[in-house]
């Protein structure tokens, strides 16, 4: 096993024998004061010889997506001093996206995609560790964990948590309109809860049955059940060499024993801790495995998997993050590299199915292994296990020959062509670009009025009264990075759309984010925000927004002349209630979305 010399970082001597110090007399001397502190928490002589190895947990009690965290970094810790390491834990902060949406703590999730990547980072560095661990679930903590790896070069890998398992609705209920019945049994999920919220508005399910669907919807700890950001950013993590194969999809526990870890993490936390000591032998640090080649995998993975617009944000976050110039990889790489690819993942929220029943038939690896031999993935790409993409692919079956299932669609007859996922669109009304979400839905088109909302909680208030109509471009503006600030997710304006039966004919047209459980006609990340003088702010109630897809237009019947006028009258609103402290200081350093939203 790799120790000492393969781990330790020289620069900072701690370690030695007061008769024969390690390396200058002067260093040994000069760190006495930090072994003393060491002695107090506990260490023992021999723990100064031993690599130090940082477990970064963003850990809450309070969500079921990182609750099992801190039970897993102690599994971490245990098989780190069974290779001869000494453990040292990084806690962070983690926000629920799921239990943000829909009110003003909402703000602070992509926020705390930035605290998490600085708590890691001030955690890790500040004690001079030597090689990292890291943990994600909830959506924000995925990016955030592998985001200081890529910052500092560091000698580490991630491990997602796991997703939740769906949940099973007793009775049933009506999705609107536009959607199908829940039958009972049929597998639920977040998406299809805050989907009730708008069934119940309008009238198409009781109080009892969207009870039910609170009760039932999430049966224990893990991240989404479905193919929301969450499972997306594991899949992206996993693809980009940063993860063990196969470890994205293995599910957080079990329906008899909902909230322990299960058998297979705990083989997961002995496999990362073996890896990790493999790494410090090879001398594989984070940016030799993050390239622009890498990171194409992981775009390919997400437009094969139906995966969150999201992805967008937090995959440019970490090519930013890993030094990779914006020259070479950008929005529009992403889109590029994405429309190659076909939708195969027949998954919630535009399919059927989980990512435990991906999990089921090989997980990330059987996509990728499709991909790779369709010539959609680069399998020179270095990974964590020590081996290229293709070579952790060569025992993996082919979509064909897992037999019958519809999981996972050949490349060959998918579950939707090419061209029909994510969208980077562009027009007067999103100068920088938009990003929009089909989720395998063809020949969308829409021109309509629109009704214009200065934040969600108004617009959400709308929709549930009634007022928005067939027909009708509802806009959300003053929700981005700056505006927010934080860049909500406007899941429940979109789930309140799509449970009252509107999904297929009103666009939301936004400058903050959608969750990955939104679907329906969504366009967002519009750059530059309205806060930032963008069009989306100019907008008033009326004028004619055109959504086109197919030609990645985003605009409004409006001259440049008009545009102009209205630009010179508009004047910054003051900011939001509440928007001082971390959030002053996040609006005052974030960048464009069109950039990834970052803040280093």
């Amino acid at each position: 096993m790799a120790g000492y010399q393969e781990l330790k970082r020289e620069s900072y001597k701690i370690t030695g024998d007061p008769k024969k110090p390690d390396g200058a007399p002067n260093s040994y001397v000069k760190m006495t004061c930090a072994r003393a502190n060491f002695r107090a928490a506990g260490w023992k002589d021999d723990d100064f010889r031993k690599p130090l190895i940082t477990i970064a947990a963003p850990y809450s009690n309070s969500m079921p997506c990182n609750n099992q965290f801190r039970d897993l970094a102690d599994i971490l810790a245990e098989e780190v001093e069974k290779l001869g390491g000494k453990a040292h834990f990084c806690f962070t902060p983690v926000i629920s996206d799921g239990e943000s949406q829909g009110c003003k703590a909402m703000r602070y999730s992509l926020v705390s995609r930035e605290v998490i990547t600085d708590c890691i980072e001030v955690m890790h560095e500040g004690y001079h560790a030597d090689a990292i661990i890291t943990l994600g679930g909830c959506d924000k903590s995925v990016p955030a964990a592998v985001m200081p790896l890529a910052r500092k070069d560091l000698l580490g890998l991630s491990l997602f948590g796991g997703p939740a398992l769906p949940g099973l609705h007793p009775g049933c209920w009506k999705r609107g309109a536009d959607g199908e019945v829940v039958e009972q049994g049929k597998a639920l999920d977040p998406g299809k809860v805050m989907e009730a919220i708008g069934a119940y508005g309008q009238g198409l399910i009781d109080l009892e049955e969207l009870h039910r669907a609170e009760c039932h919807g999430l049966p224990g700890s893990g991240s989404c059940s479905a193919m929301f950001t969450a499972c997306t950013m594991a899949s992206v993590v996993e693809a980009l060499g940063m993860a063990l194969p196969g470890t994205a999809s293995k599910p957080a526990a079990t329906r008899d024993d909902p909230r322990s870890v299960t058998e297979r993490k705990r083989q997961d936390c002995a496999a990362v801790v073996a890896a990790l000591f493999s790494l410090a032998e090879k001398g594989l640090s984070a940016r030799k495995i993050i390239t622009k080649k890498a990171l194409e995998n992981a775009v390919a993975v997400v437009y094969a998997l139906g995966g969150s617009t999201n992805a967008v944000l937090h995959t440019l976050a970490i090519a930013h993050e890993a030094g990779i110039p914006e020259s070479e990889f950008n929005i529009e790489d992403f889109h590029r590299v994405g429309q190659r690819v076909p939708l195969i993942g027949n998954v919630s929220p535009h399919g059927r199915y989980h990512m435990s029943d991906l999990d089921k038939i090989g997980g990330v690896p059987v996509v990728m292994r499709e991909l790779l031999d369709a010539g959609l993935v680069h399998g020179d790409c270095m990974t964590v296990t020590g081996r290229t993409v293709a070579e952790n692919l060569a025992g993996t079956p082919s979509v064909a020959a897992l037999g019958l299932q519809d999981v996972l669609y050949p490349v060959t007859k998918p579950l939707a062509p090419a061209g029909n996922h994510i969208l980077v669109l562009k027009g007067n009304l999103a100068p920088e670009s938009a990003v929009c979400k089909l989720s395998g839905k063809t020949d969308i088109e829409l021109t309509g009025p629109a009704r214009c909302f200065d934040d969600e909680d108004a617009a959400f208030e709308a929709i549930m009264a009634g007022k928005i109509q067939k027909g009708d471009v509802l806009v959300i503006r003053y929700e981005g990075p700056k505006g927010s600030p934080g860049m909500p997710e406007m899941l429940s304006p979109g789930s309140a759309l799509v449970g009252a039966g509107l999904g297929k004919h009103v666009a939301l047209v936004t400058d903050g984010r959608f969750s990955g459980a939104s679907h329906g006609i969504m366009v967002g990340h519009v750059t530059p925000e309205a806060a930032a003088g963008g069009p989306i702010g100019l907008l008033v109630d009326g004028d004619m927004v055109t959504v086109r897809p197919a030609r990645r237009e985003l605009s409004v019947a409006l001259s440049e002349e008009e545009l102009a006028a209205r630009r010179r009258e508009w004047r910054a609103p003051a900011p939001k209630p509440g928007s001082f402290g971390t959030l002053g200081k996040y609006a005052s350093q974030v960048r464009s979305a069109h950039v990834g939203a970052t803040t280093s």
